[in-house]
C-alpha cells in the first residue's frame, strides 16, 4: 500500500507541476501581448509658474525619449503668460490656472533654455 501511495503521490505532484507550468506560460504570453500593445509612456515633468518664475527652474530629460512637460500658471502677477523653447521652435500660451502640456522629443544632449515671452523668467532643460 505504501508503494501505491508513493506512485499516486508522484503522479499527482507531476500533474500539478505540468498544470502550473502551463498556467505560468499562458499568463506570461498574455502579459507580453499587453506590453507589446502598450505605447511607450516617455518621460514627464511638471512646472508651476508663480510670482517668482518657474518652479522647478531646471528639468532633466533623457535624449531620444518622448517628453511631456506640463506648465501651470498660478498667478496673474507675472509676465510669464507664455513659454518659449527657442531651440525646439516651441511657443505656448499659458492661461491662468490651466495645464498646458508641451510634447516633444529631445534629440540632442546638452543644456537648453525655456523662457517667458519677455525673456525675464528663465528655466533650464538638461538633456542627457
Amino acid at each position: 500500500m505504501n508503494k501505491n501511495w508513493d506512485r499516486r503521490s508522484k503522479r499527482i505532484f507531476f500533474s500539478f507541476m505540468v498544470l502550473a507550468g502551463l498556467l505560468f506560460a499562458a499568463a506570461h504570453d498574455v502579459n507580453s501581448q499587453r506590453s507589446a500593445r502598450r505605447p511607450a509612456r516617455g518621460q514627464t515633468a511638471r512646472v508651476i509658474i508663480g510670482q517668482y518664475g518657474y518652479e522647478p527652474a531646471a528639468i532633466r530629460l533623457k535624449r531620444g525619449i518622448p517628453a511631456r512637460v506640463t506648465f501651470r500658471r498660478i498667478t496673474e502677477s507675472t509676465c510669464a503668460t507664455e513659454v518659449l523653447f527657442a531651440d525646439y521652435g516651441i511657443r505656448r500660451d499659458l492661461p491662468l490656472n490651466a495645464n498646458v502640456t508641451v510634447s516633444f522629443t529631445p534629440r540632442k544632449a546638452g543644456e537648453f533654455s525655456f523662457t517667458c515671452g519677455m525673456n525675464m523668467h528663465r528655466g533650464k532643460l538638461f538633456v542627457q
